[in-house]
């Protein structure tokens, strides 16, 4: 073997290595952002109120609102399911809670995978994006799986979301802005 292909090896493995410990990295953020999400969602008195059969629960949110922006879509979306799913198998969340937080996790994933190619100084942006997806889209599946009256039963859906969301992403976007400072990005989790 010639010392140039043992270079080109070598540095195949390190990129393969890198690539593991992203992968790794990202897996075990996941896997604490759901445990946060459902502690969040459980053991805090002022965590969410009852309204309309639906938990207004704006912890869920800021984690959607980390995680779009700091792993990514894919693990974003895994992180929602994971506390949806935990949160409803619990008895602390509702059936609302799959596509209500999935929702926002998917449009938070996808802003945020648009500006680090297009903007990457202001990728934290995208945790603002939240409500688009929580609000509109999973307020009209809701409305869709447990109707309440016509139009105004999709106003109030869209209303009860918003009261969730927006808070949520808020805290969501001052907590990566902290982050930011502190030296932690999404840049840590992308190479």
């Amino acid at each position: 073997m010639t010392e140039k292909s043992a270079n080109i090896m070598d540095n195949e493995n390190k990129e393969k290595t890198s690539r593991l410990s992203t992968l790794n990295k990202r897996i075990a953020t996941t896997a604490i952002f759901i445990a946060v999400g459902v502690v969040l969602s459980y053991l805090n008195p002022f965590a969410y109120f009852l309204l309309f059969g639906t938990k207004i629960n704006p912890f869920v949110h800021f984690i959607n609102s980390l995680t779009g922006v700091l792993i990514g879509l894919a693990f974003s979306c895994v992180a929602a399911l994971g506390i949806a799913a935990l949160r409803f198998v619990f008895g602390i969340g509702t059936i609302h809670a799959f596509h209500g937080g999935i929702s926002g996790a998917i449009v938070v994933g996808t802003v945020a995978g648009i500006l680090r190619k297009k903007a990457p100084k202001h990728v934290e942006f995208a945790a603002l994006s939240e409500p688009i997806g929580t609000v509109f889209i999973g307020g009209t599946i809701a409305q869709l799986i447990a109707p309440i009256g016509g139009i105004e039963g999709i106003l109030t859906y869209w209303g009860l979301f918003a009261a969730s969301s927006v808070p949520g992403c808020i805290v969501g976007f001052l907590i990566l802005k902290v982050l930011k400072r502190a030296g932690i990005s999404w840049q840590d989790y992308f190479q």
